[in-house]
């Protein structure tokens, strides 16, 4: 397993030297991109998603007026 994890670092070292100069910036910011925890949401959270999914099957739409009002 550590052998395979080795490896595996050896090429994406491998993949940032190969990367051409003006593409490291780019580079950079996607491996920091994944780099960033995911937050997981929480119970209300996901009771609000869910009637959401259910409004959104049933065809039921709000302007953004209706959400947000007149800001």
């Amino acid at each position: 397993m550590m052998a395979m994890l080795e490896e595996k670092r050896k090429q994406l070292h491998d993949l940032i030297n190969a990367a051409p100069s003006e593409k490291l910036s780019e580079l950079e910011k996607l491996i920091r991109i994944t780099l960033i925890p995911e937050e997981k949401p929480t119970e209300e959270e996901k009771k609000i998603i869910e009637q959401a999914e259910k409004e959104f099957i049933n065809g039921e739409t709000y302007s953004f007026e209706e959400v947000f009002g007149n800001e």
